[in-house]
């Protein structure tokens, strides 16, 4: 479809037009629309910015009440505000702010990047007439990220940021002046809200390709002032069961997660209706799994001793655990976001040692899943991706050939597991009190834990079973005491 035939497409375009020339007010239909539509980004656009020129409350007001909206005020001093229109169960969303400065011109030289200052007139409908004062369609076809002028990224220094999300998201290059740029005023990132900074970071990590973006952040350290802990990674050495420094093999291992996301594992349905699932409100379970990637390591610096000439990390993932909390803060994370990072770090080393047994036992496959519940699979995910970027002068071939084979293996099972019927409960707490007249204790808790396990196992398969081995459990229990 023709860039003009889209733009006609656009709901209720036609009667912002007529409502602007009956109350003699300029409009222009700006932004991120326009953008999308002329490179022909996959999807409907549901988002519309427009800028006023004057009686912007009495425009936006009037628009909502003839389509039976609500208008929102999103910032009175700034004159913005929003009408959210339902239409076959979508939501589509109509901006309108009053123009920065005194003309068009103006306006469009205070935004962001020139990909996002095509405009067109809605007083000149029906006719379409695109307007490009800065140069936006020759940025377009050419797949280049360029800031409009300098100032811009001080005004709001979340642009920087903004860069490279725009980047990955559309796959454009970051024009030279602009990096630098970029880099002149990355400490001014400080000063942005971290709501916002979250939002452009999830942004990031949210694209199919996220890698280029990281990395091209980490090449002009810029991620190092939005993201804990990257610094102090950077050329740390390994010894020699690694090629790079610990910030490298990070980076390395991103690369090899977004490899395995977008190619083997997302041509199964349920790891990929698993990967992409919401995990804590708004963000993917995927997006969550690339940040742990990225700090997965983040302890080694703090746990790196040299023993016997050799480079050794003992206890890095309880101290990168650990090390979340502050990340927490830094980038505003949920709670519930907080507690999936903690958990994919601190287990992220176990996977390699069921991989050291050749032929892990079912009871240390059972103990691994138990531990990791909801979040097995991104563990071993992890793991993967950790494993295919330790490429060393030491490392065994086979060795990871052994491990990708049992992680996988690992995966099949999560899922086949959770096909089957949940067992059902032989005993409870009351039970065991009962027969052995116990008091509630820590003693009962593990007495079920380990029924449970044997259950699973199958070597209990009803409640006289359960009983006699809660009576050995007991008996062992008061010989120690």
């Amino acid at each position: 479809m023709r860039l003009k035939d889209k733009i006609k497409t656009i709901p209720y375009l036609g009667k912002i037009s007529s409502l602007a020339k009956k109350n003699s007010i300029k409009v222009w239909l700006v932004g991120g629309a326009l953008r999308d539509m002329f490179i022909k980004r996959n999807g409907e656009i549901t988002d519309f910015d427009f800028c006023v020129d004057h009686n912007t409350f009495s425009l936006a007001f009037k628009f909502g009440k003839l389509t039976k909206s609500r208008m929102i005020v999103l910032d009175s001093e700034q004159k913005s505000y929003r009408v959210i229109i339902k239409r076959k169960d979508k939501f589509y969303t109509y901006d309108f702010t009053r123009m920065r400065g005194k003309d068009l011109r103006s306006d469009l030289l205070s935004r962001d990047f020139t990909v996002n200052t095509l405009a067109l007139s809605l007083n000149d409908m029906p006719g379409i007439k695109m307007i490009d004062l800065l140069g936006a369609r020759r940025d377009l076809i050419s797949k280049c990220i360029k800031v409009v002028d300098e100032p811009v990224l001080k005004d709001d220094p979340l642009r920087i940021l903004r860069a490279f999300s725009l980047s990955c998201l559309y796959g454009f290059r970051i024009e030279k002046r602009t990096e630098r740029l970029l880099v002149k005023y990355k400490k001014l990132l400080s000063k942005v809200s971290k709501e916002r900074i979250n939002e452009e970071i999830f942004k990031i990590l949210s694209a199919k390709h996220a890698y280029p973006a990281v990395k091209k952040m980490s090449e002009l350290f810029i991620i190092d002032e939005v993201i804990p802990y990257i610094t102090a990674q950077r050329g740390v050495h390994q010894g020699a069961y690694h090629h790079l420094d610990v910030w490298g093999h990070s980076l390395d291992a991103l690369l090899r997660l977004e490899a395995l996301a977008n190619r083997r594992l997302s041509k199964i349905r349920e790891i990929r209706d698993y990967l992409y699932k919401n995990a804590a409100g708004k963000h993917r379970l995927i997006d969550v799994i690339k940040l742990a990637v990225i700090l997965h390591d983040a302890g080694k610096p703090f746990a790196r001793k040299i023993v016997n000439k050799k480079t050794i990390f003992h206890t890095h993932e309880k101290i990168g655990a650990d090390l979340i909390d502050e990340v927490y803060k830094k980038l505003k994370l949920s709670v519930k976001e907080k507690e999936i990072l903690k958990k994919l770090i601190f287990w992220h080393l176990r996977p390699g040692y069921l991989a050291d047994q050749h032929y892990p036992s079912k009871r240390a496959v059972y103990r691994f899943f138990r531990d990791t519940a909801d979040y097995g699979p991104a563990v071993v995910i992890l793991s993967l991706a950790d494993w295919r970027a330790t490429r060393g002068p030491l490392t065994d071939v086979k060795k990871r050939k052994r491990h990708e084979r049992i992680m996988l293996n690992l995966i099949k099972k999560y899922f086949e597991d959770r096909k089957r019927k949940p067992v059902p409960k032989l005993v409870d707490g009351f039970d065991i009190m009962k027969r052995f007249k116990l008091e509630p204790s820590p003693l009962v808790g593990k007495i079920l834990k380990k029924i449970k396990e044997e259950q699973a196992l199958g070597k209990i398969k009803n409640k006289h079973q359960a009983y006699k081995f809660a009576q050995m459990i007991i008996m062992k229990a008061y010989r120690k005491t």
